[in-house]
């Protein structure tokens, strides 16, 4: 599994941490809920969660060791703790009232298997509240990256590269998270941007998260192929004057109950 650069993450990530501040709103908790977090990064929203739920338990996991670690070193709360696991094979049955995942399930290409191991993390009748990246009518940062990684420039480095980041419709999403045996009790996805205001800032943000293609480069060409993506992204994202460092996407935030 990729490792992330924990402490870089931290710096970068106003974006997501709004993007979970969203969820967190749409979350009913009477407070002794048992949660886990799927991908929970460094543990901020996680940390979150735990405030809210006093008399209940929050485990976050992810699959960078780093970000568990630096996640467990900020931690001061008694009913929250962090620990390593892969969200395709997640080392809990039937223990939790509710699963969050914020932005980390659309880069588990076997999401067939993550879906299968939330469901299975569920006490039946519980839910999963998840908000990721689907495929929309606008080209995705992603796919600008791919069109990058395979330019003559670029393509040597990525011998049997296979793409790490999963595009699946809303209505592709819904139908395989019935067939792993959950009921869709909402879907509703909307186009979101961030402006990053500066180059600098654009160009920060990817050099943490493109760390799926930019770990195959040599450190001196990171962060040229960080530029290159960007300088292909502006004409995608950049639809009028002032939108030049603009990052646009799509959020589906999907509710499933365990049957």
């Amino acid at each position: 599994m990729t490792e992330w650069n924990a402490a870089g993450y931290a710096r970068i990530s106003m974006l997501q941490a709004t993007m979970a501040e969203e969820v967190l709103a749409l979350l009913n908790l009477r407070g002794d809920e048992h949660i886990l977090d799927v991908g929970c990064g460094n543990g901020k929203t996680t940390t979150e969660i735990a405030v809210r739920v006093p008399q209940g338990k929050v485990v976050g996991v992810d699959a960078s060791a780093a970000m568990v670690a630096f996640a467990t070193s900020n931690n001061q709360h008694a009913n929250l703790e962090f620990t390593v696991a892969d969200a395709r094979h997640l080392p809990f049955t039937q223990e939790f009232d509710l699963v969050v995942s914020f932005n980390a399930l659309h880069w588990i290409p076997e999401q067939a298997l993550a879906l299968q191991s939330i469901h299975s993390s569920l006490k039946p009748g519980g839910r999963a509240q998840l908000r990721l990246v689907p495929k929309g009518e606008r080209k995705s940062l992603e796919n600008v990256i791919e069109e990058t990684r395979l330019s003559p420039q670029w393509s040597d480095y990525f011998n049997s590269f296979h793409d790490p980041y999963l595009h699946l419709t809303p209505e592709e999403y819904a139908g395989l998270a019935e067939q792993q045996g959950f009921r869709v009790l909402s879907k509703h996805t909307a186009a979101k941007a961030w402006d990053f205001q500066s180059r600098a800032a654009f160009e920060a943000f990817g050099s943490v998260t493109f760390i799926e293609w930019t770990q195959h480069l040599p450190e001196p060409q990171r962060p040229n192929f960080v530029k290159d993506v960007l300088d292909r992204y502006r004409p995608v994202a950049c639809d009028s004057a002032g939108e030049e460092y603009f990052f646009r996407f799509y959020q589906m935030d999907i509710m499933l109950s365990a049957k």
